[in-house]
């Protein structure tokens, strides 16, 4: 009987193995992860160069993890284990708290953090420090950023202030901090909900004394359900769906979006053509390099520039009420070197409005 358990076992140990080798080589392999949101590894080249210094083996391992059949619900279960069995907190970086999904971000990366300095002041020099503009800056908070009491290790804000402080001469810091929750950002998503930053609008109008923010009861409200966030598929949660919610009515609807690369006119929100992966974009069309918000009912002929990231494209349409126009530069997608076809720096007030997330990993800034 021994002898043939043992039999058994190496039957049962052999048919996983060759079985699940098998399944692997045979089954399609997918380029992309919607869950993940991101570029699967592709199969590596086995040429004698890579294979002798050892890149082809890693390649190997890392294709083999991102394309293994079930890769998904394999990665559900861990995080089920590490959560529900071990009683980590943290699963793959990510944590559950007050119903949120965060990604940590523990340490600010100083190399990251000069970059952008460096493209900021780059900025600066070439095209406002010899204009009168009034140059104003902030930081949206990272959500981690409200684990701050719960004895999670944080990026700390002031070094993030400290940035801003020391590349733009003469800049006029807001902070915003103040007017914002861990409640202010989708559960499952990495940005802000627009209905809930009219504080942090009101804020930034305020310090540019550029009067105050409408309220919540003047607008009506656009909803586009289920939504996912990137965190929830990164997570490997299983989180329930939300709503991305987004004011209409008032005067946003006498606001005219120009792209100005391409000429064509963007609506404010646009829940059928965004990209449905990812359901944010639905915001001022998502990535764009240069846009411009007019307001023909504006009382005044102030003029606003921000350079921005994605999370400007649910606040600016809530400053642009108090502006004849509002233009939005976004460094990811356009170089300094054509700023000037689009802008002419004068006496406009400029707004800098960048996360933390984006200044912590600024590899994108043009």
């Amino acid at each position: 009987m021994e002898r043939l358990k043992n039999i058994l076992l190496t039957a049962v140990f052999v048919l996983v193995l060759f079985g699940g080798g098998l399944t692997f080589l045979l089954s399609p392999k997918a380029a992309y992860s919607e869950t993940e949101r991101r570029q699967l590894h592709a199969a590596p080249s086995f040429d004698g160069k890579r294979i002798l210094n050892g890149n082809v083996f890693t390649e190997l391992s890392d294709w083999i993890t991102d394309t293994f059949p079930g890769r998904d619900r394999w990665r559900m279960l861990n995080v089920w284990w590490l959560r529900n069995v071990l009683r980590q907190e943290e699963a793959d970086g990510y944590v559950l708290y007050q119903d949120s999904i965060i990604r940590l971000e523990k340490q600010v990366h100083e190399a990251s953090l000069a970059y952008a300095g460096e493209r900021f002041g780059a900025i600066y020099d070439r095209f406002l420090a010899g204009a009168a503009c009034r140059v104003y800056a902030a930081v949206i908070p990272d959500k981690s950023y409200f684990l701050r009491d719960a004895g999670y290790p944080v990026m700390d804000p002031g070094e993030m202030k400290a940035l801003f402080l020391s590349t733009l001469p003469g800049v006029t810091y807001v902070d915003i901090t103040d007017s914002l929750t861990l409640s202010y950002y989708y559960r499952t998503d990495s940005h802000w909900r627009q209905e809930c930053i009219l504080p942090a609008a009101n804020a930034l109008l305020d310090a540019m004394n550029a009067g105050p923010a409408p309220s919540a009861s003047d607008f009506s409200t656009g909803h586009f359900s289920p939504f996912y966030g990137v965190y929830a598929g990164q997570s490997a949660l299983d989180p329930d769906p939300e709503e991305i919610r987004w004011f209409t009515g008032s005067y946003l609807d006498g606001l005219k979006v120009t792209d100005l690369e391409t000429h064509r006119e963007v609506p404010l929100a646009d829940p059928e053509g965004c990209d449905p992966r990812d359901p944010y974009t639905l915001f001022l069309g998502g990535g764009k390099a240069v846009l411009k918000i007019d307001n023909p009912n504006a009382e005044n002929d102030k003029e606003l520039v921000v350079f921005r990231d994605s999370f400007g494209a649910a606040i600016a349409p809530l400053l642009a009420g108090n502006y004849r126009t509002v233009t939005l530069i976004d460094p990811r997608y356009i170089s300094q070197d054509v700023i000037s076809r689009y802008v002419r720096f004068t006496d406009q007030d400029v707004l800098f409005l960048f996360s933390a997330a984006l200044l912590n990993n600024s590899t994108g800034l043009r």
